[in-house]
């Protein structure tokens, strides 16, 4: 069995320095412009790169900084005292813990959602998802903290309970195969690009952005597999220091041109 190892343990004092260190960098704009900070789930990255551009340009003197993480850290820096206008998760549980803390001001509103996808090397041997049961296959995952580690798991165990010959231990001799367990799910997808590890599973989006670097591809997942489909919420934070422009950037996300961006990078509609 592969030896696991695991870059989760210091998260909460990364959380609180990342925040820190952030919120000094975030406190000013270009030339006096009104800042909206948003943190982001890492895999809306390119997304929402291109979302605040448009908005950006839609409303001269207004610049949208973006912090990415995984949804647990960026909700964990919240926690710890970061400030911040709008946050996006990639799952409705971080949202509600943050929620629940007092974080969030009005509803969530769900904006996208994303398959889960398996991906491998392009160059990779591996031509099934079967194989990334088989015994040596080096396999990472985002942890379990992270919403697309719950996912990720979630989708073995659905794989475990198709009809397509996998076998109801798939997910556990997959698991198996685990050798990182990493904070963000663009991690994951970077390793599997960087030839790294034998496979990954990350969101569909990450899998169009991993293809598109001509270094990974997409497994084909069997056509009889109750898939695990991710939901994306985001909402303005109580502490806001420019709600009505955090509710303004909220509503863009909300838009048919950010849909049309969000789609383009392998996003669907909530």
């Amino acid at each position: 069995m592969p030896t696991r190892s695991t870059t989760v343990l210091p998260w909460r004092v990364l959380s609180l320095l990342a925040g820190i260190v952030f919120c000094f960098i975030a406190g000013c704009g270009n030339g006096g412009a009104t800042v909206i900070t948003v943190f982001a789930a890492a895999s809306l990255t390119d997304a929402f790169g291109e979302i605040a551009r448009e908005f950006e340009s839609a409303n001269p003197g207004i610049e949208v900084k973006l912090n990415f993480a995984g949804s647990q850290r960026l909700r964990s820096q919240l926690e710890f005292g970061a400030s911040a206008d709008v946050f996006a998760s990639a799952d409705a549980a971080q949202m509600d813990l943050a929620k629940d803390a007092g974080l969030i001001a009005g509803a969530a509103r769900p904006f996208a959602g994303s398959a889960m996808a398996v991906i491998v090397p392009e160059d990779s041997r591996i031509q099934k998802v079967s194989e990334i049961a088989d015994p040596g296959v080096k396999l990472v995952l985002a942890h379990e903290s992270v919403p697309a580690g719950r996912y990720s798991r979630l989708l073995l165990v659905r794989l475990s309970e198709t009809d397509a010959g996998l076998g109801a231990d798939f997910a556990e001799r997959t698991l198996a195969n685990v050798v990182s367990d990493e904070t963000s799910v663009k991690f994951v997808e970077q390793k599997v690009v960087l030839g790294q590890a034998d496979a990954g599973i990350v969101y569909r989006s990450g899998a169009m952005t991993a293809a598109a670097t001509g270094s990974a591809r997409e497994l084909p997942l069997p056509p009889e597999t109750n898939g695990v489909q991710a939901l994306y919420p985001i909402a303005v934070l109580s502490d806001s220091a420019a709600p009505d422009w955090g509710e303004k950037f909220v509503q863009f996300v909300l838009s048919r041109p950010a849909r049309d961006i969000l789609a383009s990078y392998g996003f669907d509609a909530p």
